[in-house]
């Protein structure tokens, strides 16, 4: 089915919406707008930078432990682009800068990381099914 260009760009609005969404969730310590999207089924994997292949409860923790130990986070994006497969499918590849400052007064700087979420759309909201970052650190 051919899709519209308005079509289209509703889509990749939608998408680009969740990832503000993961920002501002990990930002202000919101687990639940920071992670909501992702799948908690068995076809959600991720792939982290060092090359662990985890499900969503490994990743979860993992996530939730460091952002726990931040007093202040931040991500800047340097460029995100959504491809639109069809109607259900979209891909959204995302390069970022991080910076995290610890309670005890440690600081993590990553200038250029990436990340590339595929989405799955279910019961009318847009789903990550598998997740891939990397970062140069």
């Amino acid at each position: 089915m051919t899709m519209t260009s308005d079509e289209q760009r509703r889509i990749e609005r939608e998408v680009l919406g969740i990832l503000d969404d993961l920002i501002r969730g990990c930002e202000q310590s919101d687990m639940d707008l920071a992670f909501g999207m992702f799948s908690r089924g068995p076809e959600f994997r991720m792939i982290a930078g060092d090359g662990t292949l985890c499900a969503f409860a490994e990743y979860y923790d993992s996530n939730v432990a460091y952002l726990r130990t931040c007093l202040a986070f931040a991500l800047t994006t340097h460029a995100a682009d959504v491809l639109v497969l069809d109607s259900e499918h979209a891909v959204l590849t995302w390069t970022y800068e991080v910076k995290a400052t610890h309670a005890d007064g440690t600081t993590d700087v990553i200038p250029r990381a990436g990340a590339t979420f595929v989405f799955e759309k279910r019961v009318g909201s847009w789903t990550v099914v598998r997740y891939h970052e990397s970062s140069g650190v």
